[in-house]
């Protein structure tokens, strides 16, 4: 009866956790500065957020062992190739350990759909820490000036018309605010 009863209680517990989870979007009134940590390529190169120099970045802290986080990967392949022209760039970081090699991760990402996105690596989960992330997915958004935008997290419907609509204008606002501000700067210092 006992173990019957665990069984049930494991499988609510999943059925609500897994099955209504919602995004939450933090858009900063200000974009913040970014640690210079590290995350890492195929081949061992080292890279930071700010050395993409897209309009704006969205890079996606995910697991392999987070439902919700493989589900989101065939919804942001088709959001990724929406966006790509509008300026926009999708990444994907994953714990290193999650993986033996990189073809056991390429056939992962292709089983699941998320084939085609690029991947990279986080080393002993120092990017994830050192970012002060604790849930899986977080998406951090980046603007062109390598500043961090704000971050969402939690699962999102990447290929609804809605949210690419949402996600192109807040590119374009953030592009208007950062606009402004040069404008102002070189005023000042005339």
């Amino acid at each position: 009866m006992n173990k019957i009863l665990s069984t049930i209680l494991i499988f609510i517990f999943f059925v609500v956790s897994v099955g209504e989870v919602k995004a939450k979007i933090n858009i900063f009134p200000n974009p913040r500065y970014i640690p210079a940590l590290s995350f890492y390529g195929e081949s061992g190169k080292a890279y930071r957020l700010t050395d993409f120099k897209e309009d704006m970045l969205m890079a996606v802290v995910w697991s392999r062992r987070c439902g919700p986080c493989v589900a989101d990967l065939k919804h942001l392949k088709m959001f990724a190739k929406r966006v790509e022209k509008q300026g926009i760039k999708v990444i994907l970081i994953s714990p290193e350990s999650e993986w033996k090699t990189a073809d056991e991760r390429r056939l992962f990402m292709k089983r699941v759909g998320g084939d085609g996105l690029v991947n990279y690596l986080d080393r002993k989960a120092n990017f994830r820490d050192g970012m002060g992330l604790r849930v899986t997915p977080t998406v951090i958004l980046v603007n062109k000036n390598g500043e961090e935008m704000g971050q969402i997290t939690g699962s999102v419907d990447w290929d609804d018309e809605d949210v690419i609509e949402y996600m192109i204008n807040l590119k374009n606002d953030e592009l208007k605010k950062l606009d402004k501000q040069k404008s102002a700067n070189e005023q000042n210092q005339k």
